[in-house]
């Protein structure tokens, strides 16, 4: 019995381990299957192992057969150099679609543009994803391509000087746009906007003209490896204006300058310049400042035509417009811009300050003189001293009906007349014969103060004289600038040149 069950035991054994290989060959045959329907399932251009790290951008650029597959033929750090030698010319065109802003406090102006960078790339090729057509042209045909594709070829490095914030109206997709052309051209456009420092002079406001560069140049390319050029259009201009941009004080013109570099210690670099010229319209001070000063001071000079004793009057309209000139002129300098210098307008104030200050100071000068103390009569000196003349009355011999006074010593007391008055208790001291009575004074009469009327005379030409002169004087100078800027820019339409 024991042997029975020790060969039972070793024939279950190999059963035992028959069954298991069998286990394990079902299970890997039951995988192999599996992968291989996987497989079948997929798509024909499905990724491959080593693109699995790429982005879907980077993906598909390789996958369009764009750039070389293979690394080392296409390097985004070196840059397209032509086949027949030379820098990489690289053009440039802008779109002004807004004069968005103008800080004139910051002295900073806020622009939207569109920008297109063209420049040619050999190592890109899209020629096997475009139709052939013989009768097309080449430059027409692209294939437009995502705008993060230009992180994965090589890309001008353009930027914009002098600015301060740059900022891009994102939606879903940022507004740029890169096409591929046939004869293997890259066309990136993109629309942006920016704030660029724009130094300012402010010594002939409200009548100045700013002049606004805007530089765009290469960062790292120096004019050995790249050239930035001007594009032009199909019109031969340089931009394209948008003729509906209106700003309410200045009128403006764009111009282009070439061939800019910028020559620094490590060499010179590539650069172009859009130059924005603003001139101030003047119709707002016109109307706000220049016209009611000016009527102001003729205010302050017709008060010269009243009477001098009219002192109310005078004084009342001299300070009036004084005070009214020096509160319009905080007014206007809180509005312009704080400069140490002193501009167009401040002279002008100040002008119209002084003309009526003159009126007041001439006002005061007329009442000095008529209240001026004049030499004192004998008369007067002999009443101040406490002394009276004493004057007796006689009858005149050619003429009995004059009485006559005739003039003595002077006393202190009053002398007594007509001692028969209390004598004789008569009420009669003159004869009934005398009708009038005549006082000869041994003094000259004065003669009236005419020195006010004629400063008086005087001032009131002067003065307006000197205002007429002030103007001409003014006027021209602000209005004369060599007439440079008017032949470089047609600043009333608004249109570069």
């Amino acid at each position: 019995l024991l042997q029975e069950k020790l060969f039972s035991n070793h024939n279950k054994q190999p059963r035992r381990k028959m069954q298991n290989k069998c286990f394990h060959i079902i299970l890997t045959s039951t995988f192999i299957w599996l992968l291989k329907a996987e497989k079948s399932l997929r798509p024909p251009n499905f990724m491959n192992s080593r693109y699995l790290w790429m982005d879907p951008v980077q993906h598909d650029l390789n996958q369009l057969g764009v750039k070389p597959s293979d690394p080392s033929d296409y390097n985004i750090h070196i840059p397209p150099m032509p086949r027949e030698g030379g820098p990489l010319l690289v053009n440039i065109s802008i779109s002004l679609r807004n004069i968005l802003e103008i800080d004139e406090l910051r002295q900073l102006i806020t622009l939207e543009t569109t920008m297109r960078l063209y420049w040619q790339d050999y190592r890109l090729n899209v020629s096997h994803l475009l139709p052939t057509n013989p009768y097309s042209n080449a430059s027409d045909d692209y294939i437009l391509l995502h705008p993060d594709t230009t992180h994965y070829i090589w890309f001008p490095d353009i930027y914009i000087d002098f600015a301060k914030a740059l900022r891009v109206p994102k939606f879903m997709v940022p507004p740029a746009s890169l096409r591929i052309y046939r004869n293997s051209t890259a066309r990136y456009a993109t629309q942006n906007n920016y704030d660029v420092a724009c130094p300012m002079n402010f010594r002939k406001y409200p009548y100045d003209t700013q002049i606004c560069k805007v530089k765009y140049e290469s960062y790292g390319y120096t004019t050995q490896k790249m050239l930035l050029k001007w594009k032009k259009g199909f019109d031969q201009s340089k931009v394209t204006a948008n003729n509906s941009i209106s700003l309410a004080q200045f009128d403006y013109a764009v111009k282009f300058e070439e061939e800019y570099r910028e020559a620094i210690a490590s060499g010179e670099y590539p650069g172009v310049i859009m130059t924005i010229v603003l001139r101030r319209k003047i119709n707002y001070h016109l109307l706000q400042t220049y016209l009611p000063s000016g009527l102001f001071v003729i205010v302050a000079w017709l008060s010269l035509f009243l009477p001098p004793e009219a002192i109310p009057g005078r004084v009342t309209m001299a300070m009036t417009t004084l005070l009214t000139l020096a509160a319009m002129f905080g007014a206007v300098r809180q509005n312009t811009p704080r400069v140490s210098y002193v501009s167009a307008l401040d002279i002008w104030m100040c002008g119209c300050i002084v003309f009526v200050f003159f009126t007041l100071l001439e006002y005061v000068i007329v009442l000095c003189l008529i209240y001026r103390k004049t030499k004192p009569e004998e008369t007067e000196e002999e009443a101040h001293n406490g002394n009276n003349t004493i004057g007796i009355q006689t009858v005149d011999k050619k003429d009995p009906n004059v009485l006559q006074l005739e003039n003595i010593q002077p006393r202190k007391r009053r002398p007594r007349f007509c001692p028969t008055w209390r004598k004789g208790g008569s009420a009669k001291c003159r004869p009934k014969e005398i009708k009038h009575c005549v006082h000869r004074s041994t003094k000259k009469p004065q003669t009236p103060n005419t020195d006010h009327l004629a400063v008086e005379r005087v001032c009131r030409p002067l003065i307006a004289i000197m205002f007429i002169l002030f103007n001409g004087l003014y006027w021209p100078l602000l209005f004369w600038d060599n007439g440079q800027i008017d032949k470089e820019f047609d600043l009333r339409s608004g249109l570069a040149l």
